[in-house]
């Protein structure tokens, strides 16, 4: 039996749902705040996020140990990582062990060096965004946008990371063009973010993540029918370029004070009270992102904001670098 384009373009794009991994786990250590909120009539969607207590203190080191393994899904293409499976498979247990220790040297090697070409600082906002992204929105990585900050020749100068989401029920691609941001103050992470999101939102730098996407769909694993749709949906003379939907994913990671009013609460009643003052303060956080928004002219964006507090955004960032092995 033929079947109509239509279905044939939606059974090929399904596929995009089979890139998702399971990231359920993070729960453990990650934790969410109630629902989800949204701002500027509905296009924003808020979710506050946290670090469990253990002894009084947020779980910063268990976390910062459990993701530094997921750096080769980061990092690494699809294709990369398949290779070496490949290759592991025919060799013996202990071949096997070295292939995927070599893989995350190689994938940590990757990212400092990709840290150093940009002139950042063992920044892991990026990897905790795209974590968040493929956990709690179920939107894979298309492209490890990571491998190709190293080549001083290619423009990467746009978002942090490229995500896609199919709905086979409007038939419409989301694109997740994502930006992390981790700043002391949470009105600079956020001031930061308007910033980044309303360059990238010019059709100019837009379009260079456009054409990364089409030039390196093939690393993504899909199908050559499904990597034929996807291209698609990035040419404006095609009918289905109408239904893409650009999307901006952040992550806003910032110094809590909350943190310090936490001494004399009682242990039983830590974790509800941080969270009562966590509550208070994206509230706040909330009204300041809607109003930089409008300021910057951004009215009709689809956005996905994630609010993480930590103790120190610099000691966050120097421990993850130690524990990739960039001693800092």
């Amino acid at each position: 039996m033929t079947l109509e384009p239509e279905k044939k373009h939606a059974l090929s794009l399904g596929e995009i749902a089979s890139l998702k991994n399971d990231f359920s786990q993070l729960g453990g250590l990650i934790k969410t705040v109630g629902a989800p909120g949204n701002c500027s009539g509905g296009n924003v969607t808020i979710r506050s996020h946290y670090l469990p207590f253990r002894n009084g203190k947020p779980m910063t080191g268990e976390l910062l140990d459990v993701i530094r393994g997921y750096i080769c899904n980061f990092a690494m293409s699809r294709a990369e990582i398949e290779a070496v499976h490949q290759k592991a498979a025919l060799g013996t247990p202990q071949q096997r062990m070295l292939a995927y220790n070599k893989l995350r040297d190689d994938a940590a090697d990757l990212f400092i060096k990709a840290q150093k070409s940009t002139g950042r600082n063992g920044e892991c906002g990026e990897l905790l965004l795209y974590l968040l992204t493929e956990w709690v929105l179920e939107a894979p990585q298309i492209m490890a946008k990571m491998s190709l900050k190293t080549n001083s020749q290619m423009p990467v100068h746009g978002s942090d990371g490229i995500h896609v989401k199919y709905d086979a029920d409007s038939d419409r691609l989301v694109f997740f063009w994502g930006e992390a941001k981790l700043y002391a103050a949470v009105g600079g992470a956020i001031t930061s973010a308007v910033n980044s999101i309303a360059s990238t939102l010019e059709y100019d730098k837009l379009k260079e993540d456009i054409n990364l996407v089409r030039r390196y769909v093939s690393l993504s694993g899909l199908s050559t029918a499904a990597q034929e749709r996807i291209v698609e949906f990035l040419d404006p003379l095609s009918l289905n370029y109408q239904k893409k939907i650009d999307a901006s994913v952040c992550l806003i990671g910032f110094d809590f004070a909350g943190f310090k009013k936490l001494s004399s609460v009682p242990a039983s009643d830590l974790e509800s009270h941080f969270i009562g003052l966590l509550n208070t303060a994206i509230a706040d956080a909330t009204l300041q992102l809607e109003a930089r928004l409008l300021t910057a002219g951004i009215t009709h964006h689809t956005m996905e904001v994630f609010f993480l507090p930590v103790v120190s955004v610099d000691q966050l960032r120097a421990d993850f670098q130690n524990k990739i092995g960039w001693k800092s």
